[in-house]
């Protein structure tokens, strides 16, 4: 046979960076950069990127570090392992699900809401650790970014708060259960 071979079908193209890359690294590092400025973040650091990737630690809520990664290739915004301990199919990954649904609704203020013409709320659990992330529309990656800090934050603030898991945080989050304030 002469001339070009194909690959098998089970073989997938690679996936190359989009020209928009290395700005979409630069302002997500802004962003957070300055809400780490600001006081949000008790601190703050970026990992060394690859072409598709930037990883983002944060010393957040509970004094744990939390890894936001912007991935330019499968076009996402993420933080992964959020929450740990809550495994798929449980009474609090459903609880958080319902938590999380009015915000790509008009049920909540624009302002406070993911634009679905910006972005897609998703939730995942992989190994007991429930990932929270954006998918990103067209390079609305720097909107998405703020968006999914406001979530988390929401999430620590208004749902582990209000809900019925104390004994989570105390037993996942390293709360101090004599403490006031997480």
């Amino acid at each position: 046979m002469l001339g070009k071979q194909l690959a098998p079908a089970s073989v997938r193209p690679v996936r190359r960076r989009t020209a928009t890359a290395p700005v979409a690294f630069s302002r997500v590092s802004e962003i957070l950069d300055g809400y780490a400025q600001r006081g949000m973040f008790r601190g703050f650091a970026a990992f060394p990127r690859t072409e598709t990737q930037q990883t983002f630690n944060l010393l957040w809520h509970y004094n744990r570090q939390y890894p936001f990664v912007l991935d330019v290739v499968g076009k996402t915004v993420a933080f992964r392992g959020l929450l740990p301990g809550i495994p798929a199919g449980s009474p609090m990954a459903a609880d958080l699900r319902s938590f999380l649904k009015p915000f790509s609704t008009a049920q909540v203020p624009a302002h406070r809401r993911v634009d679905a013409n910006a972005g897609r709320l998703k939730t995942r659990i992989k190994d007991d650790a429930l990932t929270l992330l954006i998918e990103v529309a067209d390079t609305q990656y720097a909107y998405c970014t703020r968006k999914l800090v406001h979530l988390a934050h929401e999430i620590f603030m208004v749902f582990l708060w209000d809900g019925p898991y104390f004994e989570y945080r105390v037993e996942n989050l390293g709360l101090d259960p004599d403490a006031s304030w997480p």
